[in-house]
């Protein structure tokens, strides 16, 4: 879940990826960006985001939980309906 005045995904646009001790692992540059409800994200969608098994089944689960986690702390309910930015990028350097 974004916030208001927090920056989305733009084509182009390069990031610095982060391993779990705040060291960088690598540099991606986005390739693609789309905004999907919760229930249209693809099963092309979740193999690419590489998590788990990357079946679409394993995807809404685990973001299901976040989400309804997020939703509720921020005091709103998650539906299937949400809209979610799915974001598609390459590894420029590692």
């Amino acid at each position: 879940m974004y916030e208001k005045d927090e920056p989305k995904p733009k084509v182009g646009t390069y990031s610095i990826v982060l391993d779990g001790s705040g060291a960088p692992v690598c540099i991606t540059q986005t390739e693609r960006v789309e905004i999907k409800n919760f229930n249209k994200v693809t099963a092309d969608h979740a193999y690419l985001e590489g998590e788990g098994n990357r079946s679409l089944k394993y995807w809404r689960k685990g973001h299901k939980d976040f989400f309804e986690k997020e939703y509720y702390q921020a005091g709103k309910v998650f539906t299937d309906e949400i809209p979610c930015i799915c974001e598609t990028f390459k590894v420029v350097h590692k």
